[in-house]
């Protein structure tokens, strides 16, 4: 699994389409035309979302829940309420607010040709399935033991410790993730340096292996950049994007980052 396309193509043993169809009363072509047209948004949420130290244990942290990889794996779990509430929070995350989610429903919608109101209705069950293929892809990636700190929410006292040590120098957290973003040539504007994030967690690790220096007993950094390159990979959407998708979904992002700032 390298990006979202193929996460959804393997969910529910590459029975997802079908399923889903089913579930809300729609053509498979038409599942598969949904699930595609709300994918760059989602994507979109996810790498915004992780461009901070906060937003990418919370991301971490809610991969680790047992609905999302239920909904990944059993198709009697699309529907389920437990999945639908696990979905609505994953939603609630990344687009920080309703009318940010609605207006990537809607512009998904009118681009698929499904109805506003059953893109709704599936949007919870996609990011649920999506979150479960991105905790088990980051398991298989080597990130097991990041996702065994982040459950229960470890990894974010972490975070919040070295940030606190850290008190904007060089050596800590803040540092060494602003030191870690760079611009790329996507819509979510910037990203990861897998190299320096890659140190941050060898330091992490060491801190959670009782404080010594990472250099002494941290794992090497090299599985754990390979790690996070693969993560990194994951968020992305996988497929062309048409520029006038790509454009109004910019457009819905900024306007949502403004009013959240405002």
């Amino acid at each position: 699994m390298f990006n979202l396309t193929e996460i959804m193509q393997a969910a529910q043993s590459g029975q997802w389409i079908n399923n889903i169809a089913s579930q809300y009363g729609i053509s498979p072509q038409q599942a598969e035309a949904a699930v595609q047209s709300v994918l760059p948004g989602l994507s979109m949420g996810l790498q915004n979302k992780a461009e901070t130290p906060d937003g990418f244990a919370s991301l971490l942290e809610m991969m680790t829940g047992a609905a999302h990889l239920k909904a990944f794996t059993a198709p009697s779990a699309t529907a389920a309420p437990e999945t639908v509430e696990a979905g609505k929070d994953v939603l609630g995350t990344i687009f920080g607010g309703e009318a940010a989610q609605q207006a990537v429903a809607q512009h998904a919608a009118a681009m698929s040709g499904i109805s506003t109101s059953i893109m709704n209705a599936m949007m919870p069950a996609i990011a649920s399935m999506i979150m479960g293929g991105l905790f088990k892809g980051a398991a298989n990636s080597g990130l097991g033991g990041l996702l065994s700190a982040a459950n229960g929410g470890g990894l974010g006292n972490i975070f919040g410790q070295m940030m606190g040590n850290a008190q904007g120098g060089a050596g800590g957290l803040g540092g060494m993730f602003g030191q870690m973003m760079q611009p790329q040539q996507n819509p979510a504007g910037g990203g990861f340096n897998p190299g320096a994030l890659a140190g941050m967690f060898s330091q992490m690790m060491g801190q959670m292996m009782g404080g010594a220096p990472a250099a002494q007993q941290a794992p090497s950094p090299t599985p754990i950049q390979a790690g996070l390159e693969m993560f990194q990979a994951m968020l992305n959407h996988g497929q062309q994007v048409h520029e006038t998708q790509t454009n109004a979904l910019t457009n819905i992002f900024e306007t949502m980052v403004k009013a959240r700032n405002s």
